[in-house]
């Protein structure tokens, strides 16, 4: 749009807790944080219908947002903190002494590099963007959001890790408020990975808008046991290192190396199709090769490069499938399992990523093909560790698993042998293999080097928001939903994310795939088979 974009930042400045520390600190994050520390920024925009008393055209509700923000970092203050790898002095004597790859955080300090706030304006109203919920349940049920300005409404900012290479003085949090024409407004958030996942971002927004609401006249008080619990320490225990670092113990690794998980190496440039600018992205936390001479690396396969057309154009659309309907695919999905496993529990959202994924591999064209095609699903592990984690955990406690059928099978199978094979495969992951898992992540060279899943033709990525209360987010006590709440990812083939809104029991389904499948997706009957 150039110079004539619609959306124009007004003012840019860093914002820091309301309460000064009175010390650095300087925080290890987790086994796990480190490795999601390369994928993209965890983000979502929330999208909110002007209301009295919330009048985004009104200067003072921002500035009870930016107020309620400082004070909600009283409880996250090493979001204000600067991102940076770990030194081997650092790790001394640590029982996780690995410092290659690994993130730390230090807050606390005057040269701390705060959250980056932005104040935008829009000239467009929100009916211009985004759709209303009564639209969404008919005329645009499934709604072409490709065109919806999610890098206008989310902060420019270039945050710390973005490239792995970079991180002095950038922040790892940046925040966008933008008002509309018609008095609405957007919220967009943006943390590094590895400070965040999804839920941690929900919980950070949840906080943050009990804050505000207490601006606007709300007196609801945030009770203690939604305050946030920072201590990555307590996810790394579960790898057993022990006191000191010891060898693999042979019986973690070999339970670890066989759950269904993908080992692609960002670093083997000799894989067919492998692009430049993957060496570039992984020099940062690389051993040099004097240290890797000297080092085994675990087992890994080629990424799948030349099956990803990283040139095509890409649509997205949302599909929004109503309570009725998804109770629909659910039984369809108990309905139509073997016999053997007629006891088998299927969830709403195993039976709806199911059907999801049968179509993205319909539209696709894999009915011929024997070629393997992947459904990596990202999964959290907050409630996967004995004793388990609590939902207010701080940082990034997620992998991703993988359901595998021959494009064939997943163009042509039943709804419920996919939805079996989805709870078959979360259910490995026990607290015991979990351990397993994160015992091994704790050994690897470098924990940027593995990536656990793909995308392009054969690969579809889903994340799961559903539970988040993502619409729930009331900022200025007006008692609604919001307008619209996107999760906001890149915009790349084979991405999938499913969130809830709010008590409907519905679900918008946001599907990215390349240009000419997307057109198949849209078109197939089967997609609203389960509608009235």
């Amino acid at each position: 749009m150039g110079d004539e974009r619609p959306c124009r930042v007004l003012h840019t400045r860093r914002v820091f807790p309301t309460t000064p520390s009175k010390k650095t600190k300087i925080a290890k994050l987790s086994i796990l944080d480190a490795s999601v520390a390369r994928f993209t920024p965890c983000s979502a925009i929330w999208l909110y219908d002007g209301a009295e008393g919330a009048d985004a055209r009104d200067p003072i509700v921002f500035k009870r947002l930016e107020e309620a923000l400082r004070r909600t970092l009283d409880n996250y203050p090493h979001y204000a903190g600067q991102l940076r790898w770990a030194s081997k002095e650092l790790v001394d004597g640590d029982a996780n002494p690995r410092y290659v790859g690994r993130p730390v955080v230090v807050y606390g300090a005057v040269e701390d590099p705060g959250v980056e706030l932005i104040i935008a304006e829009d000239d467009q109203d929100l009916s211009a963007i985004v759709p209303n919920q009564e639209e969404r349940l008919s005329t645009k049920q499934i709604w072409n959001a490709t065109d919806f300005p999610q890098n206008d409404l989310l902060p420019g900012t270039k945050l710390a890790f973005l490239n792995l290479a970079e991180y002095e003085g950038l922040p790892g949090v940046a925040i966008q408020l933008t008002a509309f024409k018609c008095g609405g407004f957007a919220v967009g958030v943006k943390l590094t990975h590895c400070l965040s996942d999804a839920m941690c971002l929900m919980q950070l927004a949840h906080s943050w808008a009990t804050l505000s609401r207490s601006l606007f006249g709300d007196s609801e008080v945030v009770p203690a046991r939604s305050l946030p619990l920072f201590d990555p320490s307590q996810l790394d225990q579960h790898a057993h290192l022990g006191i000191a670092r010891t060898s693999l113990d042979p019986e973690k690794i070999a339970k670890a190396r066989a759950l269904p998980m993908h080992r692609y190496d960002w670093w083997a440039a000799d894989a067919p199709g492998y692009p430049d600018w993957a060496t570039a992205s992984s020099s940062a936390t690389k051993p040099s090769a004097e240290e890797l001479a000297r080092q085994e690396l675990s087992p890994s396969t080629f990424p799948p490069w030349p099956t990803w057309n990283m040139a095509a154009p890409v649509e997205h659309v949302q599909i929004r499938f109503r309570a009725e309907e998804i109770t629909r695919m659910k039984k369809a999905a108990e309905t139509s399992l073997p016999e053997s496993l007629g006891e088998q529990r299927i969830s709403r959202l195993d039976a709806v990523l199911a059907h999801t994924w049968i179509l993205i591999n319909r539209a696709r064209q894999h009915e011929n093909t024997q070629d393997r095609v992947y459904m990596d699903i990202t999964l959290g592990l907050r409630g996967r560790v004995e004793p388990p984690l609590p939902d207010t955990f701080v940082g990034s406690p997620i992998l991703l698993t993988y359901v595998t059928k021959t494009g064939s099978e997943a163009s042509t199978a039943s709804i419920g042998s996919v939805a079996h094979c989805i709870r078959q495969t979360m259910s490995q992951f026990t607290p015991a293999a979990v351990s397993a898992y994160i015992h091994d992540a704790a050994h690897e060279v470098s924990p940027q080097r593995l990536w656990q899943a793909f995308l392009g033709s054969r690969h579809t990525i889903v994340t799961s928001w559903v539970r988040a209360r993502a619409y729930e987010v009331d900022f200025c006590a007006t008692r609604r939903l919001a307008r619209y709440v996107q999760g906001v990812m890149p915009r790349m083939d084979g991405l999938v994310q499913v969130m809830d809104i709010a008590d409907t029991g519905d679900f918008d389904v946001s599907v990215c795939l390349e240009k000419e499948a997307m057109q198949r997706f849209i078109r197939d009957p089967i997609l609203l088979a389960y509608g009235l």
